[in-house]
Order: structure tokens, then sequence, then C-alpha cells
């Protein structure tokens, strides 16, 4: 089962930084690179300090806010959200359900709840909690920065706006910075995003987490806009300042891919995955595999992906506190499998959730056109270009999916936009146009 395998029975198996107080989920230790810096040393610092005052007074809601937070940030540098995420919430609801919480406890608690609810992708949730906390506090960043995440995954993009606009004159940083980048790539203004990346990146500390998430990020535009040697600054100037970083290696390795070096790219992937195990990486390491020409190696991968997606789901089907909706992920991993029924029952699950966001629509698009049904394909690309966006592989499979349609003009006209932004297209889309040619004929 591969790299994929291996994190995981790392991940189970791996020692733990215990707590002075056995009812508060100790700190798992941080996987190789990651685990040897000066900020793991700090956090297991902190994370000893704020047991041992809630072991001293269970009354102290400061601390465990503190803890919660330190939570938050382990789930997303080390990669083992389930496990933080749940510890998360059991502090919070203990706080929301203390009679000496503030106003202003209450206020942080659920807004670290919306946060929490984001991440499980729980988006109608997450909105209501960001709400009820914003009552309270109408004059704080992050919680409008945890609407304008909110509404964008429920395609309320306009709302969306709205709440950047207040988080950016509450507080302009690399957060709001960052949201406001995405935003502008949302609605087609591509050299605005970099814009605001660039402000991003330098609004934040070097080598820190977020910083160097937002350096790969602006990396990633620069690749999708035709630009790789900008690209492959951005990336590597993250690993620099954060060894190690996986979504940098991921960076590199999308590079390479673009490139056509499936070595390297298959090398930066598994560099990646050694340090983080998401589906989505392992996922890219199979299509890799299937790229340069080792079909059989690409399967393997893929089933085990698949397998672990399913049995993650059984378990998280058992999950009351802390449930993950992971429709996406196993429609994408069916579609991958290319097992085209199943990949679009969890995708119209997942469109059921939200049914104007793009991200979504593209999906459902994108694997009706794989069953060669070429209209409901075409419903579903409108709505995913609903706001204009402007990358090129969405507006391939736009090019592709009214080639299917009969409609030539409209096809035309999508893919030279799509070849305007970038020339470079993703093998796998022109592979796809092979294949579905090949099956109707």
């Amino acid at each position: 089962m591969l790299f994929f395998s291996i994190a995981l029975s790392g991940l189970n198996a791996c020692n733990s930084v215990h707590s002075q107080n056995s009812q508060y989920s100790s700190l798992l230790e941080r996987q190789d690179t990651i685990g040897k810096s000066a900020e793991w040393i700090n956090v297991k610092k902190y994370y000893t300090d704020y047991t041992a005052a809630i072991s001293k007074d269970s009354n102290d809601i400061a601390a465990h806010l503190d803890l919660s937070a330190l939570y938050l940030n382990e789930a997303r540098v080390s990669g083992n959200q389930s496990y933080y995420y749940k510890a998360a919430l059991q502090i919070i609801d203990r706080i929301l359900n203390k009679p000496n919480a503030t106003k202003d406890d209450r206020f942080l608690a659920l807004t670290y709840k919306s946060s929490v609810l984001l991440s499980l992708h729980q988006f109608a949730d997450a909105k209501k909690t960001a709400e009820e906390a914003v009552l309270l506090n109408p004059y704080n960043a992050d919680v409008y920065g945890a609407l304008v995440d909110a509404n964008v995954e429920l395609g309320n993009y306009q709302v969306a706006v709205e709440m950047c606009d207040k988080m950016m004159s509450i507080r302009p940083d690399l957060r709001s910075y960052s949201r406001a980048s995405y935003l502008r790539q949302i609605f087609g203004d591509n050299n605005g995003a970099k814009a605001a990346m660039k402000m991003a990146v330098d609004a934040g500390p070097t080598g820190f987490e977020a910083t160097e998430w937002a350096r790969v990020n602006l990396g990633d535009l620069y690749l999708n806009t035709n630009m790789p040697d900008t690209a492959k600054y951005m990336y590597e100037s993250a690993l620099m300042y954060r060894p190690g970083y996986p979504y940098a290696e991921i960076g590199l390795a999308k590079l390479a891919r673009s490139q056509k070096q499936y070595d390297s790219a298959i090398t930066h992937c598994e560099n990646a995955i050694r340090i983080l195990s998401e589906s989505s990486f392992v996922s890219m390491l199979a299509e890799l595999h299937a790229l340069k020409g080792d079909a059989a190696k690409a399967t393997e991968i893929h089933n085990d992906v698949l397998d672990l997606l399913k049995k993650g789901e059984e378990e998280n089907n058992k999950e009351e506190l802390a449930r993950h909706n992971g429709n996406r992920e196993l429609a994408m991993a069916y579609l991958q499998n290319t097992q085209y029924e199943e990949a679009l029952a969890f995708a119209l699950k997942d469109l059921a959730l939200r049914p104007e966001n793009i991200d979504a629509n593209e999906l459902a698009a994108w694997i009706y056109y794989m069953k060669n049904d070429a209209p409901k394909a075409k419903q579903h690309i409108d709505k995913a270009l609903i706001t204009q966006v402007k990358n090129a592989g969405t507006l391939y499979k736009a090019h592709l999916i009214y080639t299917a349609n009969g409609d030539l003009p409209k096809a035309a006209e999508y893919k030279t936009q799509a070849l305007a932004i970038n020339t470079n297209i993703d093998e796998q889309l022109l592979n796809a146009t092979v294949k579905t040619q090949l099956t109707s004929n």
C-alpha cells in the first residue's frame, strides 16, 4: 500500500506527548522534518503549560481556549486532523457549557468551533456557528474569515465578498489578503489574485506555516498562468524557509508534472507523503505513475486510496462529535478508479449540500462527461463558470463538454480562453479527450 499506508501506520503507532491532565488528548509526535523544529519545541512547552494550568484550576477558561487553539494549529501543521479536531471540539463544548464563561469566552469558542466545522466540511453548520459568534462580537476579523470561507463553500459568493470587505476593514493581514486573493480568482481576476496573495506573503513572518502556505498558493497562481519559473522560485523559497514543507513539495511535483518530468514529480510527491498523508497527494502519485506508463502501479495506488477512504468513511459514520463530510473526496477517488456510477453518487451528495458551489458543479460536470452524458455535463459546467472563473483546466473541460454537445463555436471559444491562460493543459484532460472519443466511436 506504498507511502499512504506507511504514513498511516506511522501515525497510528506514533509516540505522544502526554498531558498532566488525562481528560485532555495528548500531542502526537510530529513526523520527520516538522518534528525537529524549534517551533515544535515551543508547541510542546505551551501544551505542558496549558494542561498544567487546567490541572490546577479546571475553571481556567483562558487555558482551555489556548489549548483548543493549539490543537487547531497542530491539525493544520501535522495533518492529524480527525484526532485534533475531536480534541478541540471536546474542549470547546466544555467551554460553551461552563457557567463562568464570559461573552468574550463564548465568542472565541464559537469562532474556533466554526473553524473546526469548516475543516470537517460541515459548511452550513460552520456558517450558522460563525453567525452566532458575530452577534457577540461584530468587530473581530477572524469570525468574518470563517464567514468568508463558509459562504464560498456554500456558493454564496457575493456574501463572501461582503464578509471579506469587513474582514479587511478590521485587520488587513495575511489571512484577509489570502481570502481576497481566492475571491479574485473565483471572479476571474488572476492578476488581482496574484497581487493580493503577494501581499499575504509579505504580511506574514517568514517560515511560519501560514506564510509558506500563502507562498505556495502564490506559486500555484503563477504555475496556472504560464509562469513556471516564478512558480518554481516560490516553491523552492517555501522549502528553504520551512524545510520539508509538504505543500511546497507538491508544488514542485505539479511543476515537474507540467514539464513531463515524471521521475522528479514522483520524488517530490513521495517527499510530501512522508510528512503528510493527504489522500489527494497519494492520488497524485498514482496519476504520475499512470502518466509515466506504469498503469499497474497507478491502479494499485488508486485502489489503496479508495479502500482507505471507504474504511475511513465507515469509521466516520460512527463519529458523533467530529464527523467529516467526505463526499467530495470519495467522489474523486471513485472517479480516479473509473467507477463513474459510484463517483456520481457521492458527487451528487456533495452537490445537494451546496448546489451553487462552482467546484461541486465542475466535479459533477466532469463525471457526467466521462459517463458520456453530455447534456447533464453542460448543465453543470455552465454553473461552474457562472462567476467567470479563469482557470485553464475548467475552461478546457468546458471546451470538451461543449464539443460533446455539438456546439463547436462555443467549444472553440472556451479552448481559446483556456490556452490564453495556460498553454500547458493537464495531460489527463488530453487523455480524457482521446478516451471519450474512442468510447463514442
